[in-house]
């Protein structure tokens, strides 16, 4: 992953290799996705435990 590359689809230089790149916008959106789903889980599972 590049540090400066803030494009959603990855890094664009041709020594790239196969398989392509991830930034890390794309890595941290990832990421609070996840996060993000797991509270609602959590969240909904607390409510499910009240009910």
């Amino acid at each position: 992953m590049d540090l400066f590359d803030w494009e959603l689809g990855g890094g664009d230089r041709a020594d790239g290799g196969p398989g392509g790149g991830c930034s890390w916008v794309t890595a941290v959106l990832i990421g609070v996705l996840v996060l993000l789903a797991v509270l609602v889980h959590s969240f909904f599972g607390f409510l499910r435990g009240l009910l």
